[in-house]
């Protein structure tokens, strides 16, 4: 969230100077400035991403690897477990196919 506020405020800046073109914002806050929604957009983010990092892990170490090799940030949250569950859901039928 501080990042994306962040590079939005840089944006305006830019465009405030006249040297900006134009904005992609996957989130919707350029356009809608609407903090509720890009917190609901960043957590369905983190899920996903949680759930990613989860699935990679077991596969390092279901090729013998340690599973603690691999860094990422999303791990450090304190809810990751949480979100690499959320994101880990209907995977069984996604392997199925």
């Amino acid at each position: 969230m501080r990042c994306h506020l962040g590079i939005v405020a840089l944006l305006d800046k830019a465009k405030e100077l006249g040297i900006l073109d134009e904005v992609h914002d996957e989130g919707g806050y350029w356009e809608k400035r609407d903090v509720a929604a890009l917190v609901k957009e960043v957590g369905s983010w983190n899920t996903m991403v949680a759930g990613f990092v989860g699935r990679l892990s077991d596969h390092l170490e279901a090729a013998g690897r340690d599973r603690r090799s691999m860094v990422s940030a999303i791990t450090e949250f304190p809810d990751f477990e949480r979100l690499e569950a959320e994101g880990r859901t209907g995977e069984e039928e996604v392997e199925g196919l």
